[in-house]
């Protein structure tokens, strides 16, 4: 146990020690992040806060995993590596756009989206070929509903990252179930991975807490976000993500329900959309926001870990 805790702290300090030299770099290079217009009021002081922070995170995943995991034997493992690095691409290209068009949108949904389900569906479908014992049922009904588990995962996380501090620590309580989960199972090469994924996703904090110097932008979130699914669907526990996972899949449903009503009925469900705002206007400040989320978070963690 006390050889994961130093694990996981390792990775956190990594990320902290990437994180010096890229908020400098960063700003040198004027990648700022585009604040929404139509946000709470309180956000427009953020206007000129670097982004691409996650740089930092996948940067630290990588360096530990080639390091801790025995990816040329596990090619389970090594597979997952190379889905974070396709996702790490996508949301890489995706804030690449938003940069020079000077706005906050860059690839269109449907193009981000199928480009997720593709590099999910590769994943997916290389782990099931692995699998001796799957029957061609499995493969039919299996894959594509572990690929839209995954970008589901992505883009819950894109959605949750909206406020400082936030994300860090929701994805890293999920990690951390996760790999008690894996635990659990006697698999110790999934819980050396989700420990170091909680460190490195931990250790942003450093960084994004409350006032945040850096914020993740896509190239982070919607990472660190698939390998929250995958670990979920090598551990083969992709419902218990929805518990484990229950703060993202509540600001993803909000969204969807928003976006519903307001075509269906020209209404609007919340006064804004992802859930953390609509608290936000209610009248809770940004640090009681993500406090409350955070100990949610934890909860639903420890839940789905003791009951999963």
């Amino acid at each position: 146990m006390f050889g994961y805790v130093l694990l996981g702290a390792a990775a956190a300090f990594l990320t902290f020690l990437f994180l010096l030299p890229l908020v400098k770099l960063l700003r040198f290079w004027h990648l700022y992040q585009n604040i929404r217009n139509e946000g709470p009021a309180e956000h427009q002081k953020k206007q000129g806060t670097p982004t691409f922070g996650g740089i930092a995170i996948i940067m630290s995943i990588l360096l530990f995993s080639l390091i801790f995991l025995d990816l040329d034997i596990n090619l389970r493992l090594l597979a997952l590596v190379l889905m974070m690095l396709a996702f790490f691409a996508i949301g890489f290209l995706d804030d690449y756009l938003k940069k020079i068009k000077s706005q906050n949108a860059g690839l269109r949904p449907r193009d981000k989206f199928l480009l997720q389900c593709v590099a999910a569906l590769v994943f997916v479908w290389f782990i099931m070929l692995g699998d001796i014992q799957a029957g061609a049922w499995q493969m039919l009904f299996y894959v594509p509903f572990a690929t839209l588990v995954i970008a589901g995962s992505s883009n819950a996380a894109n959605l949750t990252d909206g406020l400082d501090g936030l994300l860090s620590v929701v994805v890293g309580v999920a990690f951390l179930a996760l790999a008690g989960l894996a635990a659990k199972a006697n698999q110790a090469d999934i819980v050396l991975a989700a420990v170091i994924c909680a460190g490195a996703t931990f250790g942003f904090l450093s960084f994004n807490i409350k006032p945040a110097k850096i914020f993740m932008g896509d190239v982070g979130s919607l990472a660190i976000g698939a390998l929250l699914g995958g670990i979920a669907v090598l551990l083969h526990k992709e419902w218990w993500l929805l518990l484990i996972g229950g703060v993202m899949v509540a600001e993803t449903v909000s969204v969807i329900l928003q976006v519903c009503a307001y075509k269906l009925w020209q209404r609007r469900v919340f006064k804004m959309a992802p859930l953390h705002h609509h608290f936000e206007l209610l009248g809770f400040s940004e640090l009681e926001v993500v406090l409350m989320f955070w100990l949610v978070a934890v909860v639903l963690g420890i839940v789905g870990y003791v009951l999963g």
